[in-house]
Order: C-alpha cells, then structure tokens, then sequence
C-alpha cells in the first residue's frame, strides 16, 4: 500500500515526488461528483486523464464514453507519461452504470470483454478443433460403438464405449460454444455455456422419454443438477482457489442464483410433499390426475419465472451484469515501474495507453481501468498484490466454423446417445450395479463433460463470474426451463412425466442448494470451499451405491 505522504506537494522533500497537481500538464482525480474537477482540465464523466511530464499532443487521444454511450470530443494526452483512471465516485457506484440507456447496456452485453486477435481460416479452425484436447482419442470409439449396437453385442461392452465416445463429444461441444461466446460478454457467454452444454443430458432425456423410460429422465436430470452445483462447481473452486487467494465474483448474481434454485427445489418438494400427504387419504387412481395437474401447471409458473430471469439479466438490470476487468499492474513495491508500453484498442474504437509511470506517482485513491469497463467496478484493491494484465485473446475458430462444429457434433452425440440409452437396462441386469447409481451419477457425469471442462478452464484464467455462470446457471436452465418443458412435452406426447422425483434424490438436492447458497452468498469463495462441495457430492455418490431400486411411479401413471 502506498503512503499518501507520499504525495506531499511540498517540493523541499527530496524524497516525496510532487503531487500530480503541480506537474505541468497534470489533471487530479475529482473526489466529489458536484465539482468540476482542477483547473486545467475539460469536465468529462466519471473519469480522469491524469499526464505527467510535457510533451507534444497525442495525436491519437483517448476519448471518453458519455452515460447515453455516444463518444464526446477527444482530449489530448502528453505521449509521454499517460494513464486512464476512473475516480472513486465512479469506483463501486452502480448509478453511474445504471444511467446507461438500456439499449447501449445490452450493446454492451454482446461485446467482448477483451480485445479479440484476428480469427483463424477454416483449415485451420479444424485443426484445432481436431488437435483440441488428448481427449479427441475416444472419438475412435464413436464408429465401435455404432457398430456394437448394429451387431447387438453385449450391453455391458456397448454402454462403456458409448461413454467414452460421449465424453469427447461434450467437449468439442464445449470449444464450440467457448469459441461463440468469445465474441460476446461473460453474462451471455455463461448462458451459451449453460444452454449447449445441457444439449447432450436435453438428448438422452428425451430418447428416454420417447422410450418412456420416466425413471431415466427424472434421475439424468437431477443428477445433472447435483452434478453442476457440487462436482462441476467444486472442481472450479478448487482449480481457481489454487491459482488466486482467492476467487471474487458478483455477490448479487450470485444471491439471485441461490435465491432461483430454492424455488426450484420447492417445485420439486411440493409435489413430494402432496403425494406423501394424499398417500392412504383419497383412492390411489384419483391421486395421478392430481399429480399430473400440479406438475403442468408448476411447470408453466418455472418457465414464466426463468423468461423472467432472462429479461431481468439482459434487459431491466444488465448493468449488474456487465463485465468488469480491471486492467491494472500491481509491483511487488511501491517503488517499482511498469515496464511495458503497451497500446490496446478496444472492439468499441476506445484506447488506453499504457506508458513506463512509477507506481508512486500514482495517487492511491484512482484505479486504472480499460476503457471498455464501463460498468459496475467491485471489489478492486489498491494493495501491491500481483494481479495480471489483460492482452488480447486469439480465437482458435472462426464464428461459421464454430455453429458447422456444433451442428455435426449434435448429431453424433444423438447417435451415440441412443446406443447409450439403449444398454442402460441390460446393463443393469448383467451387472451388480444398480441403476439409480449409473441414472443419478454416471451419465450425468459424461453429459456435463463439456461444463466440466469450460468452468474449470476459465476458473483458472481468473473467469470467476464465467464459471459461476456456466455452473450453476447451468443448474437453473435444467430446473427452471428444461424439466418443465419436457413436462409440457411429455403432457403432449400423452406420457405421464410429473415433477414428483424420488424422495431421497430430492432431498440431496436440497442440501446441496443450501450448501452452495453458504458457498457462495458473500461473492468471496476459495479452494476450501470447492473441497467441500465436492465431498458431498462423494457423499452422495456412495449413498446411492448402495441404494435401492426403488420405482416412483404412481398408481395411474402407466407410460405407454
């Protein structure tokens, strides 16, 4: 931390460098949004160009973005000494954001975080799409799975290598989905993570529905959420924890999130709790029509509340959500120098210069930040920890090459899949294994390959919002969009598909919404944390080793 001695503007003290204010050319930061700030200086909102020794005009000066998002006249800055701050009145003040139009905030929310390197050809999009993780060595297994099923082979041999074929799958999905999401915001990337890395459990759910096999879809799902809050979750804590202090991400989102999956959980309870109390009080062929009602019209109330989601995310408060990376170097004193002189340009046509400035030149009540984080800036300390300089991010796929991965992959997975569901129950029967054990932990494990794989990756690059986003907003699409829709589905095929799950599934699910809502309500988390939620999920797993199988169905749900 440094001294504001440091800052003295008296100039006897050889060893205090001048108050910026005395320097020619120098503008001070504006403590107090009323006044303008020192003489010297063109008022411009919320933020500051602080100069320091003189020099010819810059002609390529730094414009400053006005709150309706048009660009107002530019300021010249001295090419010698230049940095870009942002003053504490803007710092952790979501008015100022909040001022934004909402239409320039949701232009906000479709540009990129950092500056995007031009995007590779379309040969050599597929290279890397090909060479893209070791994992791509089980795609031999696609054409041995295909040609086991045809032969009817064993089940047991069938369900394996459709499983690893699967697994490889789910992760060029995941590139596929990262490399779209590329050129969007980290609040839309999450929900391109959360939507196409559910493609592959929307898959085997609806072969199992077609099959009416109910007991497959209702445990892959839920498995699917257990999944994502406590494995997927936890992993990314735990990779992230051991790179950071420790890992910050927006308390409100994450509060909200917490707040949506206990009134998924509830929808979940109630059904239980209705059967639980009709149970021996009416005659049982009445009970199903009472049960088939109330999961239909639960259902539409789910997916009212996540349309609701969505318009509150990406319309009414998108300046909540709005990307905030702070673009600032930290030395390991305060005496140090940034020694890179860098230019970044933003994909809005905004620069920042980054010039050789002695940290203690620097007055300690501004941050520099990027043009570009025109939104919400939390949590952003002053202290000489070491924290990374944002550069600019190379695609490894260009945007048609991207959607042509996603669409082949879709329809190899559905192939692949339907080989999976297919060996699920001769499986089980050939083996000591039961079946709630491969429905609630097995598959949900192979079908969230791609999450796994995404909220892992960008956890360790510092992505903690991205990650929380594709975890557990991942969770929320299943328990607010996916599971009613496929009730709604099932209602029109005529198969009896409610959201009465089995009891002991829905009350782990429960406590892991508890156990992440503890996680994760202060916006601070750690590698600890992640530990914890992935020992409930072992937990869990050995729980229903040695669970059961048990049949949920009620008298009068005859799936045909």
């Amino acid at each position: 931390m440094v001294d504001s001695s440091d800052f003295s503007s008296n100039p006897s003290n050889s060893r205090s460098p001048p108050h910026p204010s005395n320097l020619p050319n120098a503008s001070v930061p504006n403590d107090d949004d009323d006044e303008p700030p020192c003489s010297g200086s063109t008022p411009v909102p919320n933020t500051t160009i602080i100069t320091f020794g003189e020099g010819p005009k810059d002609e390529n000066a730094i414009p400053t973005p006005n709150t309706d998002g048009s660009i107002p006249s530019r300021r010249f800055a001295t090419a010698s000494s230049t940095v870009l701050t942002a003053s504490p009145a803007f710092v952790n003040k979501e008015k100022d954001i909040a001022n934004v139009t909402p239409a320039n905030r949701l232009r906000i929310l479709f540009t990129p975080t950092h500056e995007l390197g031009p995007s590779p050809g379309y040969l050599k999009s597929m290279k890397n799409a090909l060479f893209h993780s070791p994992l791509n060595i089980l795609l031999l297994f696609i054409p041995v799975s295909w040609a086991l099923h045809w032969a009817h082979q064993s089940d047991t041999v069938i369900f394996v290598v459709s499983a690893l074929a699967i697994v490889p799958l789910a992760a060029l999905l995941g590139l596929g989905t990262e490399q779209i999401a590329l050129r969007t915001s980290q609040a839309v990337g999450g929900l391109l993570n959360a939507t196409l890395g559910n493609v592959v459990e929307l898959i085997i759910a609806g072969i199992a529905l077609g099959r009416c096999d109910l007991d497959l879809v209702q445990s892959s799902l839920l498995g699917g959420l257990l999944s994502n809050l406590l494995l997927v979750l936890g992993m990314a804590f735990i990779v992230g924890g051991f790179r950071f202090r420790s890992q910050e991400f927006q308390p409100m989102a994450a509060q909200l999130n917490s707040s949506l999956m206990t009134v998924s959980v509830i929808a979940l309870i109630i059904p239980a709790a209705f059967h639980e109390w009709l149970d021996g009080r009416i005659d049982s062929d009445l009970e199903a029509p009472y049960l088939l009602q109330l999961s239909r019209g639960s259902s539409i109330v789910l997916i009212l509340i996540y349309l609701a989601y969505l318009f509150f995310q990406f319309y009414s408060h998108n300046h909540l959500f709005i990307d905030v990376v702070p673009s600032y170097a930290s030395s390991s004193s305060s005496t140090s120098l940034r020694t890179s002189r860098s230019r970044s340009s933003s994909r809005s046509g905004f620069e920042t210069i980054r010039e050789p400035i002695p940290m203690h030149l620097v007055p300690t009540n501004v941050l520099p930040i990027t043009i570009q984080d025109v939104g919400r800036i939390s949590s952003i300390e002053t202290s000489t920890s070491k924290t990374s300089l944002h550069g600019i991010e190379y695609p490894r796929m260009n945007t048609p090459s991207a959607l042509l991965l996603l669409v082949a992959v879709t329809a190899i997975t559905y192939l692949t899949a339907e080989n999976l569901v297919d060996s699920v129950n001769g499986l089980v029967e050939h083996s000591k294994v039961n079946k709630e054990w491969i429905t609630l932990i097995v598959i949900p494990i192979i079908s969230n390959a791609a999450e796994h794989t995404t909220a892992v990756v960008v956890a360790s690059k510092g992505k903690f919002d991205l990650a929380m986003s594709v975890a557990v907003g991942s969770c929320i699409q299943i328990a607010l969009f996916v599971i009613p829709v496929l009730v709604l589905v099932a209602w029109g095929l005529g198969k009896p598909l409610t959201l009465f799950f089995d009891p002991l599934e829905t009350l782990c699910l429960f406590l892991s919404v508890i156990i992440v809502k503890f996680a994760i309500e202060d916006g601070r988390t750690h590698w600890m944390s992640g530990t914890a939620l992935v020992a409930v999920y072992i937990l869990i797993a050995i729980c229903f080793w040695y669970y059961p199988e048990t049949s949920n169905h009620v008298v009068g749900l005859v799936c045909t």
